[in-house]
C-alpha cells in the first residue's frame, strides 16, 4: 500500500483530490479509473482522512471484487453481503452470510469499521435500527448480580442456540454456574458465577479450553437480525458523522435499484396469487431517492470509469497512463505478496534426527516376523 500511496500523491490530480477532502467538498466525482484503481483510490480515502468509509458499488460480484482488492492491500476492510429474501416454505439461507451480516453491522455500531463495502442490493434492504441494535446488547459486568434464567432466555432471544458444549459460532452452554458463549468460531467467552453474583469473566480458545484473557466486562450482541420481525432501520444512519460515502458508478447504482424494485413488484404479485406469505424485507426495501436523502448530510465521492466530462462541480479526471501505472504497480504487489504465502521453505532436520530416523533391513525383517 505504501508504494502505491507514494505513486498517488506523486500525481496532482490526488493533490487536488486531498485538499477537496480535508475541506469537506461534496460531491467529488473522480473520473477516468478502473477497478484497481478505484480500490486503491477508496483505500487512499481512508487513509489520508483518517475517517470511516462506506463504499456502495452496483452488484454483489463487483462488491466482492472490490472487498478482494481491499484485502489484498493489507486495509482493514469489511464486506457486509446482501440478505438472501426467503420465499419458499423452508428456510435455506447460509448462516455465513447471516454471521458476516450482523459482524458488518455491529463493526458499523462499535465504529470499528475502517472501510465497508456493500452492494446497493444490500443498502436497500431494511435492517435493526441503531437504537435497537443498542437495546438488544447483553452487559454482563463482574461483582454484578445477575438471574442466570434471565441470561439464557435473553441470549436464545438474540438468536443463540443452547448445547451440551459450546462448538461454534452462535452456541452457549451452561454447566453449574459457568456459562460460555462462543462469540466466533475459535473464541467464546467464559462467564463464572457464585451464587447470583458473577465472579469472573474471561475470553478462552475453543478448541483448547484455555482461557487468553481476563476482563471486567462483555457486551454480547446479537447474533441474528430475526429479533424483529419488521426491521425499519437503514445501514446510513449506524455511520458517523465524519464518514465519507463512496459510490461506485452512481449511473450503474441508480438502474440497479429500480430494476430491484420492479422485479420485486411482479414476484409479490406471483407470491400473492400462489397464496404464499411475502416477506417483509421484500416490500419494504428503501430506494435510491430515499437513500440519497439519507445522505444528504456526508461527504461524497463518486467514482466512474468515464473519462468524459460530465458538466459536474468538482469534477478530478485521471490520465490513461497514470491509471495504468498504479494498476500495473498493484498487480505486481499483490503477485509479490501470494508468492511469499505460498512459498514454504523446507525444514532442516538434524543429523542425529536422520540417525535415529533409519530403518535397516534388520528392522524390516523383525516387523515382517511379527506381523504373520
Amino acid at each position: 500500500m505504501k508504494e502505491i500511496t507514494e505513486k498517488l500523491l506523486s500525481l496532482k490530480e490526488v493533490t487536488d483530490y486531498t485538499e477537496n477532502l480535508k475541506n469537506k467538498v461534496s460531491p467529488i466525482t473522480i473520473l477516468g479509473l478502473s477497478d484497481v484503481s478505484k480500490s486503491c483510490i477508496t483505500a487512499f480515502t481512508r487513509e489520508s482522512a483518517k475517517r470511516m468509509v462506506l463504499l456502495v458499488t452496483y452488484n454483489e460480484l463487483q462488491a466482492q471484487k472490490l472487498h478482494r482488492d481491499l484485502k489484498n492491500m493489507d486495509t482493514k476492510v469489511t464486506y457486509i453481503p446482501k440478505k438472501d429474501i426467503i420465499t419458499y416454505d423452508y428456510d435455506v439461507q447460509s448462516r455465513d452470510i447471516l454471521y458476516q451480516r450482523i459482524d458488518g453491522i455491529v463493526k458499523l455500531f462499535n465504529n470499528e469499521a475502517e472501510i465497508t463495502v456493500l452492494s446497493i442490493e444490500t443498502l436497500m434492504q431494511p435492517i435493526l435500527t441503531k437504537k435497537q441494535m443498542k437495546n438488544s446488547i447483553l452487559k454482563v459486568l463482574v461483582a454484578k448480580e445477575y438471574n442466570l434464567e434471565e441470561i439464557k432466555e435473553k441470549l436464545v432471544y438474540l438468536g443463540y442456540e443452547r448445547c451440551d458444549m459450546v462448538e461454534g459460532k452462535g452456541t452457549f452452554s451452561v454447566r453449574g454456574d459457568i456459562l460460555d458463549i462462543a462469540i466466533s468460531n475459535k473464541n467464546g467467552i467464559r462467564i463464572e458465577f457464585f451464587g447470583d453474583e458473577v465472579d469472573q469473566i474471561r475470553y478462552f480458545d475453543i478448541s483448547s479450553q484455555r482461557s487468553t484473557e481476563n476482563v471486567n466486562q462483555v457486551q454480547i450482541f446479537p447474533i441474528t437480525e430475526e429479533i424483529e420481525k419488521e426491521p425499519n432501520g437503514s445501514i446510513i444512519e449506524y455511520l458517523s458523522e465524519s464518514a465519507i460515502i463512496v459510490f461506485d458508478e452512481l449511473n450503474k447504482i441508480s438502474l440497479r435499484s429500480e430494476n430491484i424494485l420492479n422485479d420485486n413488484v411482479f414476484l409479490i404479485k406471483d407470491l400473492i396469487e400462489k397464496e404464499k406469505n411475502v416477506p417483509y424485507i421484500l416490500e419494504n426495501m428503501y430506494n435510491i431517492e430515499q437513500l440519497l436523502g439519507q445522505t444528504a448530510n456526508f461527504q461524497i465521492v463518486e467514482l466512474d470509469f468515464q473519462d468524459i466530462a460530465q458538466g459536474k462541480e468538482n469534477t478530478i479526471t485521471f490520465k490513461y497512463e497514470d491509471i495504468k501505472q498504479i494498476d500495473d504497480k498493484f498487480l505486481e504487489i499483490t503477485k509479490q505478496e501470494k508468492e511469499k504465502k505460498t512459498y514454504k521453505p523446507r525444514t532442516r532436520v538434524s543429523n542425529e534426527f536422520r540417525e535415529a530416523e533409519k530403518i535397516t533391513f534388520s528392522d524390516l525383517k523383525v516387523r515382517r516376523l511379527c506381523s504373520t
